[in-house]
């Protein structure tokens, strides 16, 4: 009886030293099952094992719930047998997870699972039930079924055709991306709000890598989204998953012509890996290519009733104009200034220059000024005219006009200025004296130009002037250094065309690469000049910067050609017409710059000069098209 007595306490004794020794144990807890929205959960998963081989742990997926805290310890033990030196090494892991609910439900955690060798362990799953009103969360439109998770592949998938909605996705388990925009068919001319978002599982550690941008052709575009900005996600349950939310781009499209106009797809590639990886090797997956879904515009052209003729703007606007000033004497310039404020595409405003007899109204110099609050583009647009009185008289400048559609209440508007008069007084141009002696102002009154007493009336003159005595010719101080110039501009004229022969021959003999370089370090000169406040010399510098960026891609020399020389010629290379518009303004606004006695603000030469560095990066890029 007694050996019995033993036998069995002997039997229990190594049935528990058995059961301690189990290699591996896994357990899944939770210190709640049930919760209300906005409390939070405390997940733990401890798993121990023996031996000197480590443990291959993955942790689940926590569907519908916000990982708000997370932690991990692994404490090392060792312990010896009975009567035996060699030690037994216990090692364990435990993590700790502070869990936030993103919706109201009965969510299902899957169990955690741990592979040893060639066996596999695992604990219990949990049901956590969260109280609550559901939040409405936007779903992405799923555009084709998503792919098992152990199927899905890295590679890029073939970009699905364009889809005529507001808002386009091809939902994935692990990461897509969505476009929404906020109207599908745009009048031509009418902004288009477009939004790019990233949706992934996993928070973003690293920047993703842009694949291919979004093609835009047919479109005017507007970034919306500060350059240099931090993107902050947000959090989204989609179709019962958890996913991290970026807005990876957001502009403003302005549809340059009717019809059906795609907004190409977005291609990037996004690391997986997080902080947490050099934990949990068993997390690191490879990289992941996602493209995202091209939409489709129909684009209505403006409508046909009571359309005006010519040019029209887009949106809505509103004009003044007005003179420096009145009164000026005969062959003073004056600035005629109009500007146009309102939404809609600044940059594309035109006004038809005025004409009025007797005066020389050159081009206009034009600056715009572009903000978007509210997502919404909008600003003001100046042109400025030099005007010239050829003959003293009164002058009407008509009023200027905008026509104008506005899209909110699908009608024509005629916006107008006041018009201006302007008085000069003073002797007629000697060239213009037959001429003024006959205009007529545009009000129909004749200019005070009297034929038959012009003989007896002294030349009307606008200011006093004290007049002295001059010395003779050769008494004066400047003579000689007047005759010493005469022999030094004939060198000079011998040697500018042969110096500029030069430059031109080391020009073609260094290439396009060496071309481009001297033209990037223009534009910097350039920005020297504006610190120096010496505009002549900056102008010079981003015209010339231009044209050697045109020489380069070109393979021509375009310095000789005129306005609508260089517009034909980049029609043909196949530069597009917005980019060409660009930049005929800036060479313009720099050639009338570099000749103009009006001041340049060091703001505007900033301007210009952001204008020019974009211009020449675009030119850079430009791929010509063969020379017919």
């Amino acid at each position: 009886m007694r050996s019995s007595l033993y036998t069995l306490a002997l039997g229990l004794v190594l049935a528990s030293s058995a059961s301690a020794q189990a290699p591996v144990q896994v357990q899944m807890s939770a210190n709640r099952n049930e919760l209300n929205l906005g409390d939070n959960v405390v997940v733990q998963i401890s798993v121990h094992s023996q031996g000197t081989e480590s443990p291959e742990i993955k942790v689940p997926e926590f569907d519908g719930f916000q990982v708000v805290q997370r932690s991990v310890q692994r404490p090392m033990q060792f312990s010896f047998g009975l009567g035996q030196g060699a030690p037994v090494v216990t090692s364990s892991t435990d993590y700790t997870f502070v869990l936030v609910p993103m919706a109201a439900g009965r969510f299902k955690i899957p169990p955690a699972r741990v592979t040893l060798g060639q066996r596999a362990y695992q604990s219990q799953a949990l049901v956590l039930t969260v109280h609550g009103a559901a939040s409405a969360q936007p779903q992405a439109n799923a555009q084709a079924p998503a792919a098992p998770a152990d199927q899905q592949s890295a590679e890029p998938a073939q970009t699905p055709a364009p889809q005529a909605s507001g808002d386009v996705a091809v939902f994935d388990n692990d990461a897509f991306l969505r476009t929404v925009v906020d109207k599908n068919e745009p009048y031509e001319g009418e902004q288009v709000t477009v939004t790019m978002y990233l949706y992934t599982r996993r928070n973003l550690q690293q920047t993703p890598e842009v694949r291919s941008e979004p093609s835009m052709d047919g479109f005017w575009t507007h970034d919306l989204l500060a350059a240099g900005r931090g993107i902050q996600p947000s959090r989204q349950v989609v179709s019962g998953r958890a996913f991290w939310v970026y807005p990876l781009k957001r502009f403003a499209a302005f549809p340059l012509k009717s019809g059906d106009l795609t907004i190409g797809a977005m291609t990037l590639t996004l690391s997986r890996e997080t902080i947490f990886d050099i934990f949990d090797p068993s997390r690191a997956e490879p990289s992941l290519t996602r493209t995202g879904v091209p939409v489709l515009l129909h684009v209505k052209p403006l409508p046909a009733e009571s359309k005006p003729q010519g040019d029209i703007a887009v949106g809505s606007f509103e004009l003044t104009a007005q003179l420096d000033r009145n009164q000026a004497a005969t062959g003073d310039a004056l600035t005629l200034t109009a500007t146009v404020r309102g939404k809609g595409n600044v940059g594309a405003l035109r006004i038809k220059d005025p004409a009025v007899t007797g005066l020389d109204i050159l081009q206009p110099e034009t600056h715009e000024v572009i903000e978007s609050p509210g997502d919404l583009v909008q600003g003001t647009r100046t042109f400025a005219w030099l005007v010239v009185p050829r003959a003293p008289g009164r002058y009407q400048i008509p009023a200027l006009t905008l026509d104008v559609f506005d899209p909110s209440d699908r009608a024509y508007h005629h916006v107008t200025s006041a018009p201006i008069t302007l008085t000069a007084a003073g002797n007629a141009r000697p060239e213009t004296v037959t001429a003024a002696a006959t205009a007529k102002s545009s009000d129909g009154e004749t200019t005070p130009q009297d034929k038959t007493s012009e003989e007896s009336w002294a030349p009307i003159r606008t200011r006093s002037a004290l007049l002295r005595s001059r010395a003779q010719l050769h008494a004066e101080p400047w003579y000689p250094w007047a005759l010493a110039a005469a022999p030094l501009l004939w060198l000079l004229s011998i040697s500018i065309p042969a110096l500029r022969r030069r430059v031109l021959a080391k020009r073609a003999q260094g290439g396009p690469r060496e071309a481009l370089r001297i033209a990037r370090k223009q534009l910097a000169a350039a920005e020297s000049a504006v610190r120096a406040k010496d505009p002549k010399r900056f102008h010079a510098e981003i015209a010339s910067a231009l044209h050697l960026a045109l020489d380069a891609r070109l393979g021509v020399t375009v310095l000789g050609l005129t306005r609508p020389q260089l517009r034909e010629l980049l029609h043909l290379r196949g530069l597009a017409e917005a980019q060409s518009r660009e930049l005929l303004d800036v060479l313009e606004r720099c050639d009338f710059a570099r000749f103009s006695s009006a001041a340049t603000s060091e703001t505007e030469m900033q301007q210009m000069l952001a204008r020019a560095n974009q211009l020449f990066e675009e030119l850079v890029r430009f791929a010509p098209k063969e020379a017919a």
